[in-house]
């Protein structure tokens, strides 16, 4: 004899709300940290010489290009 198990997701209009919250609060830390990473990267690599930059490979031109692709993984 086959058992079934029925589970239904009945949440009141707080807990979803709650939910909602939660997650958008989540989120907003998440890109929060993210900005302050790119931000952080930004300045450092702008501290550093065009000879000390052509060591690692890029130049000034480059700084914010790289800094989007290594915090966001975005490529430009």
């Amino acid at each position: 004899m086959a058992m079934i198990k029925t589970t239904t997701n009945n949440l009141t209009i707080i807990e979803k709300i709650s939910q909602i919250f939660i997650g958008t609060y989540f989120a907003t830390l998440d890109r929060v940290k993210k900005r302050r990473a790119y931000l952080k990267t930004i300045r450092e690599l702008e501290k550093m010489s065009n000879r000390d930059l052509a060591d690692i490979g890029f130049s000034r031109a480059e700084i914010k290009a790289r800094a989007l692709k290594s915090i966001y993984k975005i490529n430009i």
